[in-house]
């Protein structure tokens, strides 16, 4: 039913005058009988009687009116939930990260900007790495937080925030754990707790491990890093981690020792690129600005 014509037939209900109706609602006397008529049609039965220029309503439009104004009503309050709730949903984002995000600078940025810009919606959520990529191209998320490694992909763009480096993990009594630095190979007989496959740091210390010459005897392999700083601490082997998680442990109970050789990678905000809501362009373009500024 075309809300319109139930207000013209409201607004005549009162009126009782085609001339002064038309004047309210901006509009022609013609247009608003064609309107009347219609919806006259459109339920089955005459809303006025018309004699000598003059109209009046007839029962059926006597009963109309209070059904027509709760109709009104009713679309009304509609659009108003609806025009909030989209007023809500452009001010909203969603952003998956890391689990480790909280150890980089990015999740103070990111507080810093909702300190700034408090209309927005923050949907953080968690997500392990392998998964990331998946969800921002799926459009399960509109920008992701992630650790890349020999970034190359030509539909996504990014913002590179900090760069990080492996570091052994040790506990305080290893032979290794007042090292300066430590090659890799020396830990070959050591039993090695590690992030496992779906995380993308698996293939990483792998890689490391193959590098210096050997393949570690894995013992453990899962998704909490605090589990596995509490297996080093037991002493039940020895770990590699990334140096700005690896610095947020007590220092009194593990070694942190940094690594001959390394492999590269960057800890960076990505999103698809094209066109995209206002408020993600907010925050894109205040991440790339903070971080020209840092």
């Amino acid at each position: 039913m075309d809300i319109q014509k139930l207000k013209t037939f409201v607004d005549l209900s009162k009126t009782l005058n085609y001339t002064d109706t038309a004047e309210n609602l901006f509009t022609t006397q013609g247009n608003i009988s064609k309107q009347i008529l219609a919806l006259e049609k459109e339920l089955g039965t005459p809303l006025f009687t018309r004699a000598h220029r003059q109209i009046s309503l007839t029962q059926q439009g006597e009963i109309t009116v209070p059904f027509a104004k709760k109709i009104i009503r009713n679309y009304t309050e509609l659009q108003v939930k609806l025009n909030d709730f989209q007023d809500n949903k452009d001010l909203t984002i969603e952003i998956r990260t890391i689990p480790t995000m909280p150890s980089y600078q990015s999740f103070a940025l990111i507080t810093q900007f909702l300190k700034e810009y408090p209309e927005v919606h923050l949907q953080l959520q968690e997500e392990e790495s392998y998964n990331l990529m998946t969800s921002l191209k799926s459009g399960k998320c509109e920008m992701i937080f992630a650790r890349v490694f020999n970034f190359d992909d030509e539909n996504l763009e990014r913002i590179v925030m900090e760069n990080d480096e492996f570091v052994a993990v040790l506990p305080k009594n290893h032979q290794f754990a007042h090292a300066k630095q430590l090659d890799l190979s020396k830990l070959r007989d050591d039993k090695f707790l590690i992030l496992g496959d779906s995380t993308n740091l698996y293939d990483p210390v792998l890689e490391l491990c193959h590098k210096a010459g050997f393949k570690p005897k894995i013992t453990y392999e899962g998704t909490r890093v605090d589990l596995i700083k509490q297996m080093v601490q037991n002493n039940m082997g020895v770990s590699l981690m990334m140096q700005k998680t690896a610095q947020k442990f007590d220092s009194q109970k593990l070694a942190i020792v940094p690594l001959t050789t390394n492999i590269a990678n960057e800890l960076c905000f990505l999103r698809v690129k094209g066109k995209h809501t206002k408020v993600n362009d907010l925050l894109w373009n205040y991440i790339e600005k903070e971080n020209r500024n840092k």
